[in-house]
């Protein structure tokens, strides 16, 4: 609950930084925008010389104030990667964005309470085929259609295992779905007293549960605990046509499981740009704040990992990864000093997760961010001064 309430006091705060433009705002905007525009950059792999270019694409909101906290995290396209989809917390609803036209198209509204509610606060946010969406808020998950009519509301607490016994329920931070007819819910349970991560798949039609464990078990070793506070290490849970991915961001490997539920394999890589995985500075055991902090610090300056995502146009998986440094300057009670140098990298598989090439990409500063593959081209979400912008980089 620590944790959670963590996670929701930061997005909180975070609701309260739009600020009025100015020209000085409006200025920087114009100098990135100019100064990343159609650039070509190159960068060596080994003996390979892997060139690519960078554009940045602005988008017109049409004065409609787009939601841009987090990160943008709380994004989602359509399968055609015509369309991108956005919370917005703000008067919660889900706004439309033409990825190809660069515009604001319209607004979706939901209803927090009542028949179709879907609670007042979306973790995240799936848009299906069918003029579906599925969202995991505060109060549960939702499945329903573009008009904000609910189609089913998934309930983990009564469905059984293959024994038919009732399963014991544990936080699930993030949540997708498969299929529509045969509909599959998978979620992330997350056991942070006893450091486990599992998978459960829940199957509404048959209205049962299978559990998968971590096979590497490598979230409990980077839990950090002090006083009464659990501060575990992110796991994702993304997908894409092929596969439904766990990924962890101070290790590596990404399991795999396909759209029906059953593990496939775990993969495996030796980066080099990065450690593979990051070291655990002295177990999990209880510290004070100041000691998990800085431990929390030395994992961050080996390595932090997000998800890969698929660009279905030339058959590749691509993931950012990074390293930071820092300065010896906290602000007021900050957990962590003030960032120095974040270096971000890219890494590019086939299809079958073979490492093809990686590479630091010098105009990125955060891997903390949306990104997607989009006509061959990785799209990084940026927030340019309160305006949704993308830098776009062809390789």
């Amino acid at each position: 609950m620590e944790l959670i309430k963590e996670r929701l006091h930061y997005l909180r705060q975070s609701g309260e930084l739009y600020k009025f433009w100015n020209w000085k705002y409006f200025l920087f905007s114009v100098l990135f925008y100019l100064s990343l525009s159609c650039q070509e950059r190159s960068t060596e792999q080994g003996s390979q010389v892997i060139e690519y270019s960078v554009d940045t694409v602005l988008i017109d909101s049409k004065e409609r104030i787009l939601d841009l906290r987090g990160n943008l995290m709380h994004l989602t396209l359509d399968d055609e990667r015509k369309s991108f989809f956005l919370l917005n917390h703000f008067d919660l609803s889900i706004d439309e964005i033409d990825l190809d036209r660069h515009v604001f198209v319209k607004t979706y509204r939901l209803e927090p309470e009542g028949p179709n509610g879907v609670g007042d606060y979306i973790y995240s946010l799936q848009s299906m085929n069918d003029s579906l969406f599925f969202t995991k808020s505060i109060t549960g998950s939702s499945l329903f259609d573009k008009d904000g009519h609910i189609i089913e509301r998934m309930v983990w607490e009564d469905p059984r295992d293959s024994n038919g016994l009732k399963l014991t329920q544990f936080y699930r931070g993030k949540e997708l779905v498969s299929g529509t007819d045969d509909l599959k819910v998978f979620g992330v349970n997350i056991d942070s007293k006893n450091g486990k991560v599992y998978l459960d798949v829940l199957s509404v039609k048959e209205n049962t549960v299978k559990t998968f464990d971590d096979p590497e078990n490598s979230y409990h070793d980077f839990i950090l605990r002090w006083d009464d506070n659990v501060f575990p290490p992110v796991v994702e849970l993304s997908s894409d046509k092929n596969f439904i991915q766990i990924s962890h961001e101070y290790s590596n490997e990404i399991i795999l499981y396909n759209p029906e539920g059953e593990f496939v394999k775990v993969v495996y890589y030796e980066p080099q740009k990065t450690p593979k995985r990051a070291k655990t500075p002295n177990g999990p055991e209880i510290k004070s704040r100041g000691r998990a902090g800085k431990d929390y610090q030395r994992i961050l300056e080996q390595v932090r990992f997000e998800s890969p995502v698929w660009d279905s146009v030339k058959k590749r998986y691509l993931r950012l990864s990074a390293r930071r440094t820092f300065t010896d300057t906290y602000i007021d009670d900050s957990f962590l000093p003030e960032i120095k140098e974040e270096m971000v990298f890219l890494t590019i598989f086939d299809a079958e997760f073979n490492l093809i090439s990686e590479m630091e990409i010098d105009e990125l500063d955060n891997e903390r961010v949306k990104y997607f593959a989009k006509d061959g081209k990785l799209w990084v979400c940026q927030n340019f001064s309160d305006e949704l912008g993308f830098v776009v980089f062809d390789l």
